[in-house]
């Protein structure tokens, strides 16, 4: 089995000076990727700007005789995303990998939250890999190849409290995901990542300050069993394969938590199939709820066609069509 190299190829890290940011790049340019370190330098709520966070791990890729170049326009602008786009290619003359890594967090109860907490959430994950993407993606398409890695959370997809801003902007991802996969050519492969380590901006803010102490300090008791394995670079490893040629899959998701690495995936029960002419009442959906409910047996649609398949399986199922 061939070893995973970069060589020649031109990555784009957003967030690359956090924990986990900085660890795909140290990974990626030890296996010899050109890189491209966005961040803006912010505080974990995503204020302010500091050009330190993509100096600092721009200057240790160099040090390690990598080329790198930093870049410290926001994610949350279309401007931004062109402008960090642009860097690659005017720096290295093309664009093979993005990891939209780039976060914040405006943690509060659902009831709280402003329409600033969620807006200013919603532009750095949701918006910001949008912007960062669309124009890497025209690039990959023009050049017949390209990965993208968009860094979602399991705050969106089995949901953390007091997060129902970045939850929900995370779990937009798995949207774009769905969608960018179906229109990308051969070569071009989009997947999602989840990951879980520990350090970094976003876990900088006291315990004490958090609206959801009691749910890290209970993740607390839980990970001190397998601390080893929340290392930045556990999910490193995970990222650099998604980022790879070898990674031969698209519309795929995985998870690593404390060096276990897993697949996500949407499931669609069999359900019960009522054919009509008549729509059933809701008092036969009450009769049938189990059926509906019963996840022994599911299919995993990747496209809204798919699902309609399912629904000529149970008609054949039940003799209504050949």
């Amino acid at each position: 089995m061939s070893k995973i190299d970069f060589n020649g190829q031109v990555a784009v890290v957003t967030g690359a000076g956090g924990a986990l940011g900085s660890a795909f790049c140290r990974e990626l340019a030890r296996r010899g990727a050109a890189v491209v370190a966005n961040d803006l330098g912010g505080a974990p709520t995503g204020e302010g700007a500091s050009r330190g966070y993509a100096d600092a791990i721009v200057e240790e890729l160099k040090e390690l005789g990598a080329r790198a170049v930093a870049s410290y326009d926001s994610v949350a602008t279309e401007a931004g995303g062109e402008a960090i786009i642009e860097t690659a290619l005017s720096t290295f003359g093309r664009v093979d990998i993005v990891i939209s890594n780039a976060g914040n967090q405006r943690n509060g109860a659902f009831g709280t939250l402003s329409e600033e907490e969620i807006e200013a959430v919603y532009a750095v994950h949701a918006k910001g890999a949008f912007f960062v993407c669309q124009p890497a993606y025209r690039e990959m398409v023009r050049q017949g190849y390209g990965r993208i890695v968009l860094v979602s959370s399991q705050s969106g997809v089995f949901g953390n409290p007091y997060r129902a801003n970045y939850g929900s902007a995370k779990t937009a991802l798995i949207g774009l995901m769905n969608v960018i996969a179906q229109e990308a050519p051969e070569g071009v492969a989009v997947n999602t990542l989840f990951p879980n380590a520990q350090g970094g901006r976003l876990g900088g803010t006291p315990l004490a300050e958090r609206p959801d102490a009691e749910f890290l300090k209970a993740a607390g008791e839980r990970s001190r069993h397998f601390a080893e394995g929340m290392k930045p670079e556990f999910v490193a490893a995970l990222a650099c394969y998604m980022a790879s040629r070898q990674c031969d899959r698209s519309q795929h998701m995985y998870s690593v938590l404390g060096g276990k690495y897993s697949r996500l995936f949407v499931g669609l029960t069999r359900g019960w199939y009522s054919p009509g002419p008549e729509a059933p009442t809701c008092d036969d959906i009450v009769a049938h709820i189990n059926d509906i409910d019963d996840r022994s047996a599911y299919d995993i649609p990747l496209s809204g066609l798919d699902e309609m398949d399912t629904v000529l399986a149970a008609r054949r199922l039940i003799g209504l069509d050949e």
